[in-house]
């Protein structure tokens, strides 16, 4: 196979802590580079104390700085900064092919790129559609002055960088969905290939009481875990109400992993129901914790109430032998349901989730049952098996024209 040269293009960047549309980013290069293709991420920078150029595991690296002042100046500053590095640091490149990740970055350099070079588009999510659920207030009321025209021009800008490419990749077949919702005409031909989670790092621990003991997390709970970004569309809210109402039949305690401006809100709510006792903050998680925690827990549960486009924490907490219960929102219901249709709630609700967590119960220290849901993502969810396809995608693309 011929090696390519490739350029990643995006809004979020590889070295960014944590978010989903950056681990997608880093471990699609990284592998990429490994097989031995020659990759570059151009990137916003993610904060002023990261460095503009670096090398990552083979992947070289250019970020670009942007305004933090107000929204239109980090809008704008995203595209135009995008086109003014791009220009003084890359533009007569010969690349191979492209792939756009996000839409701000893209549409800023989309007119330098090569004619001859192929692009794909990652559609994760619909950026409009991000922004909307992320202008929500924590009380759950949305911004009703700036929020519908940011989005309609997120949507505008997005169409204007897909609509170049050969083909568009999602995740699942939920956001194949999503995509014709959002953008009904002029889409490319659209290919999906889900996302995956690294079976090396992410795998059932030999003592898992020994590792709770580690992270201080009580031997006799039923350990419920979940790890969001803490904003409304997550349905935090509904899984500690859920909690509340199972206390008194269930010894269990919650552990929440993550942050956002929901934060204050959901430690008042557990104030207010009394159960200081049973839900544990645990802030951001760094990834090379992660997989002790998925370990240590009796299951994970994902109580989203919008827009889940695959759940990438889904199949790491299935790779670590960790049972998942899911809302049947989004993709969820591709992963969960061939493996066990008792993963999936009846609903987004808190009683649902109480109902879905009583009904599982059972089910949670069987270890054979742990063993299927390893071998669940060992079967469908390998990050090399994806990017085997990236890859082959890439391959297959006819370079020579504008796409």
């Amino acid at each position: 196979m011929d090696k390519l040269r490739i350029l990643v293009v995006a809004d979020v960047s590889p070295l960014e802590p944590h978010g989903g549309a950056s681990r997608v980013l880093r471990e699609q290069s990284q592998r990429l580079a490994a097989r031995g293709h020659e990759v570059t991420v151009f990137s916003r920078q993610p904060e002023i104390s990261v460095q503009t150029e670096s090398e990552v595991k083979g992947v070289s690296v250019r970020h670009y700085p942007v305004s933090r002042a107000h929204a239109l100046a980090f809008f704008w500053s995203s595209i135009a900064g995008a086109r003014r590095a791009y220009r003084d640091t890359l533009a007569g490149r010969p690349w191979d092919r492209v792939i756009l990740h996000q839409p701000l970055s893209a549409v800023g350099v989309r007119r330098l790129l090569p004619r001859t070079a192929p692009r794909i588009y990652m559609f994760l999510s619909p950026a409009s559609a991000e922004y909307r659920l992320r202008a929500e207030h924590p009380s759950g009321r949305r911004s009703l002055l700036l929020a519908p025209l940011a989005a309609a021009l997120l949507r505008r800008v997005e169409y204007a960088a897909f609509r170049t490419a050969q083909r568009v990749v999602v995740m699942s077949d939920y956001m194949r969905g999503k995509l014709a919702a959002v953008h009904p005409r002029g889409t490319p031909p659209v290919v999906v290939i889900p996302g995956g989670v690294d079976l090396r790092h992410f795998r059932p621990a030999e003592d898992r009481m020994a590792v709770r003991r580690a992270l201080r997390l009580p031997a006799d709970r039923l350990l419920l875990l979940t790890v969001r970004d803490l904003h409304p569309r997550m349905g935090l809210e509904a899984l500690v109400e859920a909690v509340g109402a199972l206390r008194e039949a269930l010894p269990l305690m919650l552990v929440v992993g993550g942050q956002g401006p929901l934060r204050t809100a959901l430690e008042a709510q557990v104030g207010r129901m009394g159960l200081a006792d049973h839900v544990r903050f645990a802030g951001h998680i760094a990834e090379a914790d992660l997989p002790r925690y998925y370990q240590a827990a009796d299951c994970f549960v994902l109580p989203t109430r919008a827009l889940e486009g695959f759940g990438l924490v889904t199949v790491e907490a299935l790779a670590c032998g960790t049972p998942v219960l899911g809302t049947p929102v989004g993709a969820t219901p591709e992963i969960l349901a061939p493996l066990a249709p008792e993963l999936l709630t009846d609903d987004a609700s808190a009683e649902a989730l109480a109902n879905g967590i009583r009904r599982v119960a059972p089910l949670l220290r069987d270890d054979a049952f742990r063993a299927r849901c390893r071998a669940h993502a060992e079967a469908h969810y390998d990050w090399e098996t994806a990017v085997d396809r990236l890859e082959d995608l890439l391959v297959g693309l006819s370079p020579g024209a504008e796409g």
